[in-house]
């Protein structure tokens, strides 16, 4: 009779110490989960309350050094290597905000390459303005060649996206309008060289479709950046040279 009181008891205390365990098991996780609940709140309280009290001048300014950062990073280290964080921690800026603004690293890297792209292209049109009208092909050829040594990485990045692109359904829009971005880019540059050009003396009005003709030289541009970056041996300067001949002879 001892015994079993006796066993009866141990086997009680063993069913009571299981369960608690199990007890402190739940809690356990339970504060795991409540933890990685809250973080995710905090971030989107985070981004929210950035929203609603942060002048859009503020925000604008935010995205802006966000975007530097990442070019910066991005150039060092490459895509691959690149994190987020690293990107945050350059900007200065809360991790979630990069999220809330950008979404991940494949559209902040196309954001990077549309950023660069229209300062070139403001430099470009200025260029165009400025410079005689008989030197415009010139200039502006000048301009590209010499942006595949200054900015190599701009290129780099640029392949990076061609290649998320074409392995990635989210991101393929975002490339394929920067390419309609730079098309038109292209095309607003040279149908102010063909203006000009219609202004000089004897000149006649060029049946080029500057659209049609933009879609021809980027991917001349992107080539030709290619191989020199693939190759530093590779004659550049007497490629563009060729170029403003065949150009040339298009009466352009």
């Amino acid at each position: 009779m001892y015994e079993k009181v006796v066993g009866s008891q141990a086997t009680r205390r063993g069913s009571c110490r299981s369960a608690s365990q199990a007890n402190r098991s739940d809690e356990r996780k339970s504060h795991h989960g409540l933890a990685i609940f809250v973080q995710i709140c905090y971030i989107a309280c985070m981004s929210k309350q950035y929203n609603i009290s942060e002048p859009s001048e503020e925000q604008h300014k935010t995205k802006e050094r966000i975007i530097a950062a990442a070019s910066k990073v991005l150039a060092e280290k490459g895509y691959e290597a690149t994190t987020l964080r690293e990107i945050s921690r350059e900007a200065q800026a809360a991790p979630g905000l990069v999220h809330y603004y950008f979404g991940g690293k494949d559209e902040l890297l196309v954001e990077v390459l549309q950023a660069a792209g229209r300062r070139f292209h403001q430099r470009m049109e200025c260029l165009v303005q400025l410079t005689p009208v008989d030197r415009s092909l010139e200039a502006v050829l000048t301009q590209l060649r010499e942006r595949v040594d200054l900015e190599p990485d701009v290129y780099r990045l640029r392949y990076e996206s061609f290649s998320l692109g074409l392995h990635n359904s989210v991101i393929e829009p975002k490339v394929r309008e920067r390419l309609a971005q730079r098309r038109n880019e292209i095309g607003s540059v040279i149908a102010k060289v063909l203006e000009n050009s219609e202004r000089t003396d004897g000149a006649q009005r060029s049946s080029l479709d500057p659209t049609l003709l933009a879609a021809l030289l980027l991917s001349i541009f992107d080539g030709l950046a290619l191989q020199k970056i693939m190759d530093p041996t590779f004659d550049l300067e007497a490629a563009y040279h060729l170029l403003a001949q065949m150009l040339h002879a298009l009466a352009l």
